[in-house]
């Protein structure tokens, strides 16, 4: 569903793994887009939910509760751009119509697939970092102008958009979050004018005891287009990483030895999970109920750099 750049990028994916695509869009692209794929272009939504076994929403995040809901209640999986709805409430709402329909849901954060972060996960849980564990992840990009659609600044713009990409590497890394702080300032809205820029910072202390920063930002050009860093350490050692460096990952303290390099995009690496989840195979890393949990730190973040408040969460609230 759709044809913007995302879907691009999800096409490609899908493709590659060997699946069978139709695309539907409500704009002129998914002619083009289809053809330079190969894939099947259809006229309407119940015609591309006709038959087919998965959904994946690569539409602005306002349009993700109807196509979800409609997936869900005609038996199609879904995968799901992020974030996976507006709100959450809305988000609530497609977990629990996926889950009673016994139909799988995966929402698509696809950092969590680059190499780097998948090896931090694994030294962090096998305890390699120790204790006091202390985090900071960033992410930039260029501004969203060519959105379709809005965010407010008081939607949380940045913290709710992509913010989300590092709270969601801080909770899967270090579990669940009992306590949030949030501050931004820039041009928050989206779309924004020319040279716009923006940044957001949230503090996340996690039930674990662990501490993670966060900081987002939306630059003015598009050079870089993308950055990603985290910066771990703990009793045991140091995790440092940048999407810049010729190396994938870097570790100090004894505790990165084996590293592996870049291979497959994280984007291929994630659908491809996916689609051996939809196919009877291993459940992937990421599933609905993180999909909820990162809209529920993030609305806890928005609602913090607007009041200027810390929010409190419980660990049960977040992981429910």
């Amino acid at each position: 569903m759709g044809a913007g750049l995302i879907a691009r990028f999800h096409l490609d994916a899908w493709t590659t793994v060997g699946a069978s695509v139709r695309v539907y869009s409500t704009d002129d692209r998914a002619a083009d887009l289809a053809r330079e794929f190969g894939a099947k272009v259809v006229g309407s939504l119940d015609e591309a939910l006709d038959g087919a076994d998965v959904v994946d929403i690569c539409t602005p995040t306002s349009t993700h509760h109807h196509i979800a809901m409609t997936a869900i209640a005609k038996g199609v999986g879904v995968v799901c751009e992020k974030p996976l709805a507006v709100n959450t409430a809305e988000a609530e709402e497609i977990v629990a119509a996926a889950e009673q329909a016994g139909v799988r849901l995966y929402p698509t954060h696809n950092v969590r697939f680059a190499p780097a972060y998948g090896r931090l996960h694994e030294l962090v849980a096998a305890g390699s970092l120790g204790t006091g564990t202390v985090a900071r992840f960033t992410v930039a990009g260029y501004h969203p102008r060519p959105w379709t659609g809005q965010a407010s600044a008081r939607s949380g713009g940045i913290v709710t958009d992509q913010m989300l990409h590092g709270v969601d590497l801080a909770y899967w890394v270090f579990g669940d979050v009992v306590r949030v702080h949030a501050y931004y300032q820039g041009e928050i809205a989206a779309p924004a004018p020319t040279g716009a820029v923006a940044v957001g910072t949230v503090v996340l202390t996690h039930a674990s005891g662990a501490i993670s920063q966060i900081v987002s930002r939306w630059m003015a050009t598009p050079v870089p287009p993308y950055r990603l860093t985290c910066h771990v350490s703990g009793t045991g050692g140091t995790v440092v990483y940048d999407s810049e460096w010729p190396q994938e990952i870097t570790a100090f303290g004894g505790s990165g030895a084996d590293l592996g390099h870049f291979g497959e995009t994280p984007f291929v690496s994630m659908i491809r999970e996916f689609a051996q989840g939809f196919t009877g195979g291993p459940e992937p890393r990421l599933g609905a109920r993180d999909g909820l949990a990162a809209i529920r730190i993030t609305q806890a973040a928005a609602e913090s750099a607007w009041t200027g408040r810390a929010v409190e969460l419980t660990a049960t609230e977040v992981a429910a």
